[in-house]
């Protein structure tokens, strides 16, 4: 019986050995990974939304941009429109009814007599974030630099877009290691960022102004707009409609705004 029990216990010892040695080569290949996707899928539980991806438009072409308005609306006709202003920055008015211009804080609104209402938020106050990234000599630039080394984000835009074009769908515990890093560091900054409005994330594009929407104009709630301009400015506005009001607004008055947007000639300041 003795030999028996020794014998037992030699084996139980080797089994236990084994399972260290194969739990610390697992560690060691995959620890890291795994830890990121365990974080990455915890985060959803009060972030559902972090798992959302910026889609294409349903109004827009397999090229990812938006449908040209109807080609019923006379060009000479919208070149005579009246613009609406703000800062040094203007864009055409979606619809036909008067609209008056209130300055609250650090934006405007645009409230038209039929209900709608536009913000358009300062400009002065929007956050270069990139160029904040890049002369922000700190640990913590240099682990990220480290961690996406070359090229880094081209632009504004970019950032924005490879940040909530992250989802914790996109990790494994088997991934690549420094892709790992990478999607850690990319749904941190997408939780700090956080998202305007429920409903979903669009990607949209009208010539140089291409940026993301928050919400769904059919929803009847608000909608949120980050615009990146060709000069990677960025722009914010929210469509709305004031309470109580019967007003409405589609994805096409959207549309017409944001391909309309550029700053006001120096002529006509």
């Amino acid at each position: 019986m003795s030999d028996n029990e020794e014998n037992s216990g030699t084996l139980s010892a080797i089994i236990l050995a084994l399972v260290v040695v194969l739990i610390a080569v697992y560690v060691g290949a995959f620890g890291l990974q795994t830890l990121v996707w365990f974080e990455a899928h915890h985060w959803t539980a009060d972030n559902s939304w972090i798992l959302d991806i910026p889609q294409p438009l349903p109004s827009t072409s397999d090229s990812g941009r938006l449908a040209p308005l109807p080609s019923s609306t006379p060009q000479k006709k919208a070149a005579k429109q009246e613009m609406l202003k703000a800062y040094v920055y203007e864009f055409a008015p979606p619809w036909p009814s008067k609209s008056s211009i209130i300055p609250d804080g650090n934006h405007v609104d645009f409230r038209f007599d039929s209900g709608q209402d536009i913000v358009f938020f300062d400009p002065e106050a929007q956050l270069d974030t990139l160029r904040a990234l890049k002369t922000t000599e700190t640990a913590e630039y240099v682990r990220i630099r480290n961690v996406f080394s070359e090229p880094f984000f081209d632009s504004n835009y970019d950032l924005y877009n490879s940040v909530y074009s992250a989802s914790p769908a996109q990790t494994s515990p088997f991934m690549n290691s420094t892709e790992a890093m990478r999607k850690n560091v990319l749904l941190l900054w997408k939780l700090g960022f956080g998202f305007d409005f429920p409903s979903g994330i669009h990607s949209i594009a009208f010539g140089n102004n291409r940026g993301f929407e928050f919400g769904d104009p059919a929803s009847g709630r608000p909608v949120a707009l980050r615009i990146f301009t060709a000069d990677d400015r960025q722009f914010r506005f929210i469509f709305t409609v004031e309470a109580g009001s019967t007003g409405t607004f589609t994805q096409d008055d959207i549309n017409s705004a944001v391909q309309t947007f550029q700053q006001i000639p120096l002529l006509e300041r």
